[in-house]
């Protein structure tokens, strides 16, 4: 069975691979290659790494090659079903220590007064700079651990004093973080609404739901999308979110080898009470995929401005392919062009307006990006100072 789904993998990739040669890969070397060494694998560990291995070589940043439990644990966080040991607290490494970007609701970091942007300073006092002092997963792999088990972390507040929290780890879900939400900014008469992902199950309904829920609050003045730190997803689910703020039409194509897909967005799902509501997107570089492919539709569209730095320029969409064993090939096979033909591949989406910060590092309400998003909507909101934290 591993070698039919070794010649398989490859025959597809041959044959389906969006760049006729391979990224500058020999493929039929790589073949040479891999078949003696997969031949001999001793074990299924072996033989799904040595897979992952080949895929890697094309060097895209999107194909990849899945074991059996790597599938179950990907359906398992589209569903929001996946946990892990932790303190509840996505951490950015920055220069001095472990940024907390954001908090799972009611986790144990949040229970202990850690808050979002608080810098980690060391764990366990271990200095988080000192990175030859932890494992193989890093300082960040340590703040991770068995529930139960506590762990005790140096923060820094603003300009604070640094002080001393110990939580105990908990089990806590990875869809904690996976949640669209929605905030009104009411002096300004704005919405915002953050879409981590398009790799959510039923994310076009539960962005409706925010956005609807916004509207029973207040008629809107403008509506600030965050797609920021998405990496992207489902392009149907990502097609079925751009529906919502612009009826019908097309974003562009989706073209391969063999495959030239027009990107038609659904008719007649507009959400009621946004027509003549100015839209802005917030983007960054870790801006990647489907979520793009989101920003640079409403772009073109009309439909929205874009605020921030360029995007990821990643807009590979991958096809897949499952075998017997459990284990399944993601593979590029179109990359993503808007309407008139650009490709955003290497290039990302340009922003109406550059604003080149390190967004993450402000208080939301001092966001520079988001400030400058609501000047492009025409709001003004002098009350809102520009600072770092």
């Amino acid at each position: 069975m591993r070698q039919q789904i070794f010649e398989r993998v490859w025959t597809i990739v041959r044959d389906n691979y969006v760049y006729e040669d391979y990224g500058g890969v020999d493929w039929e070397a790589a073949r040479a290659e891999f078949a003696p060494r997969i031949a001999a694998a001793p074990d299924e560990a072996t033989f799904y790494s040595l897979m992952r291995e080949l895929i890697w070589r094309l060097g895209d940043h999107h194909s990849r090659f899945e074991s059996p439990q790597e599938v179950a644990e990907q359906q398992a966080e589209f569903r929001g079903d996946l946990r892990y040991g932790g303190i509840g607290a996505q951490i950015r490494t920055v220069e001095d220590g472990g940024l907390i970007t954001s908090l799972a609701p009611g986790g144990p970091a949040e229970r202990a007064g850690v808050m979002p942007h608080d810098v980690i300073l060391a764990i366990n006092g271990i200095p988080f700079t000192d990175r030859a002092a932890f494992g193989p997963g890093g300082p960040i792999g340590t703040v991770r651990g068995d529930p139960g088990t506590p762990v005790t972390l140096t923060v820094r507040s603003g300009d604070r004093p640094p002080r001393e929290v110990e939580i105990i780890r908990e089990a806590v879900a990875l869809d904690a973080f996976n949640q669209v939400r929605a905030r009104l900014l009411a002096d300004a008469g704005v919405g915002v609404v953050e879409i981590p992902s398009f790799y959510i199950e039923e994310l076009d309904a539960k962005v409706r739901a925010a956005v609807e829920g916004l509207l029973a609050q207040a008629p809107l003045r403008g509506l600030v999308i965050d797609v920021r730190s998405n990496s992207g997803g489902y392009v149907h689910l990502m097609r079925n979110t751009v529906a919502l703020f612009h009826d019908g039409g097309s974003i562009g194509s989706t073209r391969g080898r063999t495959i030239d897909e027009d990107q038609a967005i659904p008719a007649g799902q507009t959400i009621a009470g946004l027509a003549g509501v100015p839209i802005a997107i917030l983007v960054s570089p870790e801006t990647a995929s489907a979520a793009e492919m989101f920003a640079g539709g409403m772009q073109a569209l009309g439909r929205a401005k874009v605020v921030g730095v360029p995007s990821a320029g990643n807009t590979e969409n991958l096809y897949s392919y499952t075998f017997d064993d459990g284990s399944r090939l993601l593979v590029a096979q179109v990359a993503y062009r808007l309407p008139d033909g650009t490709l955003l591949e290497g290039r990302g989406v340009i922003p109406d307006r550059l604003v080149d910060v390190e967004w993450w590092r402000y208080p939301p309400d001092s966001d520079p990006q988001l400030l400058a998003a609501l000047e492009e909507l025409g709001v003004a909101v002098a009350a809102r100072a520009v600072g770092a934290p």
